[in-house]
């Protein structure tokens, strides 16, 4: 329910990251040149009616490249999210239920991961399996997970705690039931918070990997890519650094705000109806 000024700023956040990806989406439809297709005659061309936003060193359509490099940075960032909460969910939940051996098992690999600085750790996973796509995605992945297992195991303890929970198991109903019906149910705004905020982070991330020149590899065309590029020639054109630079910081302001408003967003809670647990 809409009750604040806020809530209406959230609404409005949400469509225009809307708009982003589904421009992104788009792109093959909307862009109007070939992201890669090099004019060198044309290059470093100023905004004009044939080129909105002027064309880079090689005389690519930076508008077209935007567009193009919307698709890799934030379906990326959406596909790592999603992979990295179910991670969380999966290990954070077993640990939480088991409370033996798994759990002790799972908290350790936690503790290792985390004792590594995720830097040194990224670097150095990408030099073994050398600057590539997937060598990003497992850099990315590996160094983010524990931070998830441990939020969510923590979440999920605290719900297993509660008296409604209790009665449950009181009643015999069985932990796959709890796990649905109470711990999933009370888990989702949580969750929500978690991957809205860090898909901000994510894509910083992806983004950092490639304009250091070990993620996504030309001529692929991606913000971070885009911003290293455009660095080279930033004394003559500073104006190349612009789009993309404005990109990631817009799209990471607009996740980092949903994050936020959700965190505070506090549906209205069910009273729990013991008669119905234990029917």
């Amino acid at each position: 329910m809409i009750r604040t000024k806020k809530d209406w700023l959230a609404i409005g956040c949400a469509i225009l990251l809307g708009v982003f990806i589904l421009l992104s989406a788009l792109a093959p439809v909307i862009a109007p040149f070939d992201p890669n297709m090099q004019d060198v005659a044309h290059k470093l061309e100023p905004m004009s009616a044939t080129h909105w936003l002027g064309t880079d060193q090689l005389g690519r359509d930076i508008f077209s490249r935007l567009l193009y490099g919307g698709r890799v940075t934030l379906l990326l960032g959406v596909v790592l999210t999603i992979v990295i909460l179910a991670i969380g969910l999966l290990l954070g939940t077993l640990a939480a239920v088991d409370g033996g051996w798994l759990d002790q098992l799972i908290m350790a690999l936690c503790h290792l991961f985390l004792a590594l600085p995720s830097e040194m750790l990224a670097l150095t996973i990408i030099a073994i399996i050398g600057p590539s796509f997937l060598g990003l995605v497992l850099a990315i992945t590996l160094t983010r997970w524990p931070w998830y297992v441990k939020m969510i195991r923590q979440d999920v303890l605290a719900i297993l705690n509660t008296d409604y929970v209790l009665f449950s198991e009181i009643s015999g109903r069985k932990k796959l039931w709890i796990l649905i019906h109470h711990v999933l149910r009370n888990k989702w705004q949580n969750v929500v918070v978690y991957a809205t905020m860090d898909m901000g982070a994510l894509i910083m991330s992806i983004a950092a990997l490639s304009f250091l020149g070990i993620g996504i590899q030309p001529p692929t065309a991606e913000w971070g890519r885009m911003l290293n590029e455009a660095r080279e020639i930033s004394a003559v054109d500073p104006w190349q650094m612009v789009p993309a630079g404005a990109m990631i910081f817009i799209v990471t302001a607009l996740l980092n705000y949903l994050g936020d408003a959700f965190s505070e967003w506090q549906p209205q809670r069910k009273e729990v109806n013991h008669a119905d647990c234990s029917e």
